[in-house]
């Protein structure tokens, strides 16, 4: 009987957009892939299983914003803030969304490292979404998350451990090993191209 990753690389291999639920096993790509997923392979026995909730309410038990410009913060104890480098406890936490208002598209413009390694950073227009090293993974990269052009864009992010939910995009990455909501993540901000970062931390219940 295939197990759950082998029969994900099986589908992965006969269609090029899998309705397989199931990612991240050693040596395989994190892949995006649509948030409500069609079909039944291995629907309900994974961590992109459809039917965990992400950023469905507007709730947080906790918010606050860094303003980039001006290198402050209203995060409290939440947020260690030093010029374009932050320290953001998330222990306690089940689910946190950032939501980047990004008004420039030059050069590095956000990213955040967990305490495993694991990395999500967004590039000029591109996202990357790097697995911990023990995945052994091929990262995930949108050259378009950002759309072309001047102005300014809001861009959000869910976290979850083990899931990011990419709501602009209709999308969600799921692997053991991608940034977790746990410990304290390592935060680099662009205070030219970056307008502000609003966050949502959100409990288990």
């Amino acid at each position: 009987m295939r197990t759950a990753p082998a029969l994900c690389a099986l589908l992965l291999a006969l269609a090029p957009q899998p309705g397989c639920v199931q990612l991240v096993a050693f040596e395989q790509p994190v892949i995006g892939q649509p948030d409500t997923v069609p079909g039944d392979e291995v629907a309900g026995t994974g961590l992109c299983d459809p039917e965990v909730q992400m950023g469905t309410t507007a709730l947080c038990a906790e918010s606050c914003e860094i303003d980039a410009p001006s290198g402050e913060t209203s995060c409290g104890e939440r947020v260690a803030l030093d010029g374009s480098r932050a320290t953001i406890s998330v222990e306690g936490m089940h689910e946190v969304e950032l939501t980047l208002t990004v008004c420039d598209r030059e050069g590095d413009l956000f990213s955040v490292r967990g305490p495993n390694g694991a990395v999500v950073a967004l590039h000029q227009r591109t996202l990357h979404v790097e697995a911990a090293a023990e995945a052994d993974a091929e990262p995930f990269d949108d050259d378009e998350f950002l759309s072309d052009g001047d102005g300014c864009q809001e861009r959000t992010l869910v976290l979850q451990t083990g899931r990011m939910g990419l709501p602009d995009t209709g999308r969600r990455l799921c692997s053991d090993h991608l940034v977790p909501v746990s410990g304290e993540w390592d935060v680099e901000l662009s205070r030219q191209a970056l307008r502000g970062v609003e966050l949502c931390f959100r409990d288990a219940g």
